[in-house]
């Protein structure tokens, strides 16, 4: 199972793949990653980067997820606050997190987090949602730089076209969305309490932590986001 193609992430578009339960998650992680990189015109170093840090996730995923449900391997680029390519691999199992330093959750061989920390310019990890089911999860995830003439988006976002595309992903992933307008006419989506606005170039929304904007291109991290605010109201600690 999976969904996009690599075509469609310059434009705000993502993939996401569904990974096998067996011990070649791994390798399948890694041919799904270079393929994509390969279509978007990424330099050989950066696709070598990108399997070995994807294996090492994908790896993680298949030795401590317990559940049945399969990984996932997801692609998206983002421009703020870094042109970037997001690469995440998704599982259902929230017991285990891995933690910086804890080498063996991580890898048996004693690399741990470090090899992918190393590989990529950001790494992290948080709470959310399948992009293929509507189940729960987890996701780790690491960016690298965008390539040298990564294309620009040759199209108009408007506020109401971003709304309509942000509300259809986040209801495909099970989150209840309401959209409407604000006063002035500007569309909002309504998630639980989180009101997120969109303005001429940014989604924009607030949270406990302050003012969060994207722009609008950026529409899969700020989904992304979204969901992770959604996925942790009433979690007293979520890990970063």
């Amino acid at each position: 199972m999976f969904t996009g193609k690599a075509t469609d992430i310059p434009p705000g578009g993502s993939c996401a793949f569904q990974l096998p339960r067996d011990p070649s998650c791994a390798s399948q992680a890694r041919s799904l990653v270079a393929a994509t990189m390969r279509d978007l015109n990424f330099p050989i170093d950066s696709i070598e980067d990108a399997k070995l840090a994807v294996s090492e996730l994908a790896t993680n995923a298949h030795t401590h997820a317990t559940s049945m449900s399969r990984p996932e391997l997801w692609v998206w680029a983002r421009t703020r606050p870094a042109p970037e390519l997001v690469v995440s691999v998704f599982d259902t199992h929230r017991g285990i997190w891995p933690v910086s330093g804890d080498a063996d959750l991580f890898d048996e061989h004693g690399k741990g987090l470090s090899i992918v920390a190393a590989l990529s310019s950001e790494m992290g990890t948080h709470h959310t949602r399948s992009r293929l089911t509507t189940s729960r999860g987890k996701c780790v995830w690491f960016t690298l730089p965008l390539p040298t003439g990564w294309p620009t988006a040759t199209h108009v976002i408007t506020p109401a076209m971003a709304a309509s595309r942000l509300s259809e992903v986040l209801r495909a992933r099970g989150i209840p969305a309401t959209c409407r307008g604000d006063d002035s006419g500007a569309p909002v989506i309504s998630v639980g309490a989180l009101n997120i606005w969109m303005e001429a170039n940014v989604f924009s929304w607030r949270t406990s932590r302050g003012h969060v904007s994207q722009p609008l291109i950026d529409l899969q991290e700020a989904a992304e986001r979204i969901v992770n605010c959604h996925e942790t109201a009433g979690v007293s600690a979520s890990p970063a």
